[in-house]
């Protein structure tokens, strides 16, 4: 029994993994809203897309972007979260009001199913740069220091 759990396990975590985007890997468009519910997209024009999936990535995402304010005019960087995570109601009516007061836009994917290829990390913040939508490096950071080192 416990070798067929470990077997289903093995074989569900190379599925997840085989889905997760990679170095030299072409992304689609992703199409989503600001905070502000305007149309908010990771294209050919956007070369780093700053990416959390939990509150701790989000957190040193928006620590970097606050400490370093010019970063945020950078008009290549997005900034793309997945709330999908989160109760509706908590992200409806606590984390929404939060994300409204940023001085910068942030892309949310409610669902989780547009970032769900997007490479990440438990409690990290991922950079992952691109040119013309392909993945030229994916870096995962568990600091601010280190991604506004990155950043700069």
């Amino acid at each position: 029994m416990r070798a067929l759990i470990f077997a289903l396990c093995s074989l569900f975590t190379t599925s997840v993994l085989a889905n997760t985007y990679q170095v030299g890997d072409q992304i689609t468009d992703i199409n989503l809203q600001d905070q502000h519910e305007a149309v908010y997209n990771v294209d050919s024009s956007t070369t780093k897309v700053l990416f959390s999936r939990s509150m701790d990535g989000g957190t040193l995402i928006q620590e970097a972007l606050e400490a370093e304010p010019e970063l945020v005019s950078d008009t290549g960087l997005i900034y793309v979260a997945d709330i999908s995570g989160m109760p509706s109601l908590i992200a409806r009516f606590v984390a929404l009001p939060q994300f409204k007061k940023f001085p910068y836009r942030v892309a949310l994917d409610n669902e989780g199913e547009q970032t769900k290829p997007l490479p990440a990390e438990k409690d990290q913040a991922t950079l992952i740069e691109l040119n013309n939508n392909q993945i030229t490096k994916i870096t995962f950071f568990a600091t601010t220091t280190d991604l506004l080192a990155a950043l700069k």
